[in-house]
């Protein structure tokens, strides 16, 4: 595998941790995907747990929203 290609499932608390932080933050969906340079589907995916998050678009939303990722990771365990 390569670096930073480790998965996270979003189906529980990693999805609600980015939801809590980005409503926070008024941030929505579409703003995360900009920063991610993904579609809002595919933020919508991850979010609904369809799709799993690498931990390098973890760390991009980590620091966009202010938070330490492990705070973020922490919730998927």
């Amino acid at each position: 595998m390569r670096k930073n290609s480790t998965r996270y499932d979003s189906a529980g608390g990693v999805a609600e941790v980015i939801r809590a932080e980005l409503a926070r933050r008024k941030s929505s969906q579409g703003d995360l995907a900009e920063v991610l340079s993904l579609s809002q589907p595919a933020i919508h995916r991850r979010m609904a747990g369809k799709v799993v998050w690498r931990v390098d678009e973890l760390n991009k939303v980590a620091e966009y929203l202010g938070v330490p990722v492990a705070e973020i990771m922490a919730a998927s365990a």
